[in-house]
């Protein structure tokens, strides 16, 4: 184990609950995109939006993965939390164009998980660094 700020437990609680949460998101898109999709507040549901999903589900599962297997090593967790970061930032911009379409409750639903996730995990790589 590399540093004191990996065993400080606001650190560690949210790097534990990233990785596992994108796991699970993960899963969720991989298995049943369909009701994902719904729940997430998409209204059209297509072969080409379940394939998007499921692009989305590995990408989370990917990331999940490997802020989980970095939690013992304070370098490799920062650079996977400062990834984390930036994609919820871009789900950040994507949610928010989706405000000016017919999804829009797919937007607010997906700014409301999306920009949270981006500032903790900033704030967590910052406190790794």
């Amino acid at each position: 184990m590399t540093g004191a700020a990996v065993q400080a437990p606001d650190v560690r609680a949210w790097s534990v609950a990233s990785g596992l949460g994108r796991v699970a998101f993960g899963v969720a898109m991989l298995a049943a995109p369909e009701p994902a999709l719904r729940a997430l507040g998409f209204r059209e549901v297509s072969p080409a939006t379940v394939t998007v999903s499921r692009i989305a589900g590995i990408r989370d599962l990917v990331l999940g993965v490997v802020t989980i297997s970095a939690l013992e090593r304070r370098k490799r967790l920062r650079r996977a939390t400062l990834t984390n970061a930036v994609a919820d930032a871009g789900d950040t911009l994507a949610f928010g164009l989706a405000l000016g379409t017919e999804d829009r409750d797919a937007g607010l639903r997906g700014l409301s998980a999306a920009l949270p996730a981006a500032i903790a995990g900033a704030w967590t790589a910052w406190r790794l660094s």
